[in-house]
C-alpha cells in the first residue's frame, strides 16, 4: 500500500508544456541539429517496393503454378478416354457378271 501523502505537501500543478507530437523522418527536429537519416528498410516498406528475395519468390512461385496447371492439363487428358472410331462400314459384295443367269449352263451355287 502506498503511504499516505502528507497533508503539508501541495498538489503539484499540470505542466505548462503539452507533450510534442512525434517528429516525421526528414523533418528538423524541435531541439535543431541534423535530422538523422531513416534507414534503408523504411525506405522499402514505405514505396512498396519489391527486394530481390522478395521478386525470386514471386518468381518461383509464378513458375510452380505454371507447372502445376501443366501437371493437371496432362492428367486430364491421360484419364480421359479417347472417343472409340467408327467401325468401318461392310465391304460391298461383288457385282456380279453381267451375263451371269442369262445361260442354261449356270448354276447358282
Amino acid at each position: 500500500m502506498p503511504p499516505d501523502p502528507d497533508p503539508q505537501d501541495p498538489p503539484k500543478p499540470p505542466p505548462s508544456d503539452p507533450p510534442k507530437p512525434p517528429v516525421a523522418p526528414g523533418e528538423a527536429h524541435p531541439g535543431g541539429g541534423p535530422t538523422p537519416e531513416p534507414p534503408p528498410a523504411s525506405k522499402t516498406v514505405l514505396e512498396g517496393t519489391k527486394g530481390e528475395k522478395d521478386a525470386a519468390l514471386e518468381r518461383k512461385l509464378k513458375e510452380r503454378e505454371l507447372r502445376v496447371s501443366e501437371l493437371e492439363d496432362e492428367n486430364h487428358r491421360l484419364k480421359t478416354i479417347p472417343p472409340v472410331p467408327d467401325p468401318p462400314p461392310p465391304p460391298k459384295p461383288k457385282k456380279k457378271e453381267w451375263l451371269k443367269g442369262w445361260t442354261f449352263f449356270d448354276r447358282e451355287d
